[in-house]
């Protein structure tokens, strides 16, 4: 097996791994820390495909990383801020149906 093959099955297992974490999960701090673990499955699967040949790197995927950093970290903090504030104006942290009115 070689190191592209391995790289990119570990960037397909983290994929899967965030994206049934954010499928099951209400929280949403770790909503965020999923998407975020499926970004940087995705990068890591980017720059494994990007040494697919050893002699000529293609230097493209990498560039494609760098800015999906960029992008990766502007929504995670907009991702945060919303978390914030629907936990302002509800007093919860998950997405779930229920409504604590306060009423017996």
């Amino acid at each position: 097996m070689t190191k592209v093959v391995f790289y990119s099955l570990v960037a397909v297992g983290l994929f899967t791994i965030g994206f049934y974490t954010l499928l099951v999960e209400a929280h949403l701090l770790r909503k965020i820390m999923a998407l975020n673990i499926m970004f940087t499955s995705l990068f890591l699967l980017l720059i494994a495909i990007a040494a697919r040949y050893p002699q000529a790197i293609d230097p493209l995927p990498h560039a494609f990383v760098l800015i999906g950093i960029l992008i990766a970290v502007s929504a995670t903090a907009l991702a945060l801020t919303l978390a914030r504030r629907i936990y302002q104006e509800t007093g919860q942290t998950d997405l779930s149906e229920k409504q604590e009115t306060g009423i017996s």
